[in-house]
């Protein structure tokens, strides 16, 4: 029987958002399509929304695949997995499909590469897709596939062109064994002259739907009221006689800090994605817990879990995510030099780690000289413009801060910079978490323009005229 063949698009397939592109794809022989959701955390592929859905209007098994930019970073490789994972759910790939990790640049070492492939993967599995490996022939000196199916079950799919042109069907005599375990070859870059890529599927993964019994999702994770807020979905067939349902919050390495026996809740979306999976329709999971200071810092393992035991443990089915602890985020709204000669500061700045620290800073740092100018201890301010933007972070609804710094001419045009701090410590000091926001020219000293009148209460004041004939006043 022949193999079943599939197609990558990206956002040079234009035409590929047409259902009757594809229609015509399928009456040549194709079966699957890989649509190309984004690249590294900054792009998204225009075209991939409407390219999904004309692939799954057309019948095609879906996949989606990102292109890589961490080059052996493991911790940029998890972020582009999870940039890669938020825009696949905006483009409404089933959940459960494929998504492919397409590594194709000649740079770093093997060891790194590797492992920072391995993170990827590992966080595409645990948010309930299925990972797979793309890369050419020509470049397995710079990655180990073996070592990365081994840690994470994904599959392989290998690019290598025997030759330039339109080609209408694979050369096995060209096949580049380089691996027991390939899944899918793409053999052109010019499938039957399309100008698209086309591949042949070796094991069926690529383009024959395979009933799912098993899946979950963690949907969403938020503070409310310093706790921390979890849901999602979990269903599977066998949790069969587990009559007891927990979410469960450890470390990356087991050591438990809470856990919760919860109720299921109505998922009805769940049961019209996934038919074929026992329980889908009552499958929700949602938990509240104390959020602690041993839990910042750090990315904590979630478990939904069925098992047959009251207490939550013995014989369990289990679905796991990642939850990251480790977030910051900061905004300088604005800065203004006043005629009481103070530069005057507003913004907000959330952090995981600012739990248990309840003194929060403002510092004038002298970039230049790498030293430390003035430092304004300031209230904390409700902000829930950011609480409702970044509602994923701690301490987010009461970030804003206002301060006001000692300013005069000899700090105009110098290179400075704001520094926003929350400490355990009343003056600042002891454990504590910056937020360093990007340098800055010292901004001019306010001039009125002869027209303005401005009012303030001063003890001393002087004026000198100037060459140019305006009035130089100095007040106090």
């Amino acid at each position: 029987m022949a193999r079943l063949e599939f197609l990558d698009v990206s956002g040079y397939q234009e035409k590929a958002q047409n259902k009757a592109w594809w229609d015509e794809a399928k009456r040549q022989g194709i079966a699957g399509a890989i649509v190309k959701v984004s690249e590294g955390t900054y792009y998204r592929n225009p075209y991939g929304w409407n390219q999904v859905a004309a692939a799954k209007l057309a019948g095609m098994k879906l996949a989606a695949y990102h292109f890589a930019r961490f080059v052996g970073n493991s911790y940029q490789a998890v972020n582009e997995a999870n940039y890669a994972i938020a825009t696949a759910n905006s483009m409404r790939l089933p959940h459960g499909s494929i998504i492919v990790l397409d590594y194709e640049l000649r740079a770093g070492s093997r060891g790194t590469n590797t492992q920072a492939c391995i993170a990827f993967c590992k966080t595409i599995k645990a948010n309930g897709f299925v990972p797979a490996f793309y890369s050419y022939s020509g470049m397995a000196n710079l990655w180990d596939y073996e070592a990365i199916r081994v840690a994470t079950g994904a599959k392989f799919w290998i690019a290598a062109y025997p030759r330039l042109g339109p080609a209408y069907a694979p050369d096995y005599g060209s096949f580049p064994s380089i691996s027991a375990y390939i899944d899918g070859w793409q053999y052109t870059d010019n499938w039957h002259g399309w100008g698209v890529d086309g591949s042949v599927d070796l094991t069926g993964v690529f383009t024959t739907e395979e009933k799912i019994t098993s899946g979950g999702h963690l949907d969403d994770y938020h503070f409310e009221n310093g706790n921390l807020v979890i849901s999602g979905w979990f269903a599977s067939d066998k949790a069969a006689g587990k009559a007891n349902h927990y979410v469960i919050i450890t470390d990356d390495q087991g050591h438990e800090f809470a856990r919760q026996s919860v109720a299921l809740s109505a998922r009805p979306d769940v049961a019209k994605a996934f038919p074929d999976i026992p329980g889908a329709g009552q499958s929700g999971f949602a938990a509240k817990f104390d959020y602690t200071a041993g839990m910042a810092g750090k990315k904590l393992r979630v478990y939904f879990r069925y098992t047959d035991d009251p207490a939550g443990n013995g014989n369990a089915v289990d679905y796991t995510s990642l939850v990251d602890m480790t977030k910051s985020a900061a905004y300088l709204d604005s800065m203004s030099v006043s005629f009481g000669k103070q530069l005057h500061v507003a913004g907000w700045f959330a952090s995981d780690l600012s739990i248990g620290k309840q003194h929060r800073f403002v510092i004038l740092f002298d970039a230049a000289a790498n030293r430390e100018l003035q430092r304004v201890k300031v209230d904390s301010a409700a902000r829930p413009d950011v609480a409702k933007a970044q509602s994923a972070i701690y301490g987010s609804g009461q970030s804003g801060f206002n301060a006001a710094f000692d300013y005069d001419a000899s700090l105009v045009g110098h290179k400075l910079q704001i520094i926003a701090r929350y400490s355990d410590e009343e003056h600042g000091e002891g454990k504590y978490v910056d937020y360093w926001f990007e340098p800055f020219q010292g901004p001019s000293m306010p001039v009125l323009d002869g027209k303005t009148e401005q009012t303030f209460v001063a003890h001393d004041i002087s004026v000198s005229r100037q060459q140019d004939g305006t009035l130089l006043v100095n007040a106090k």
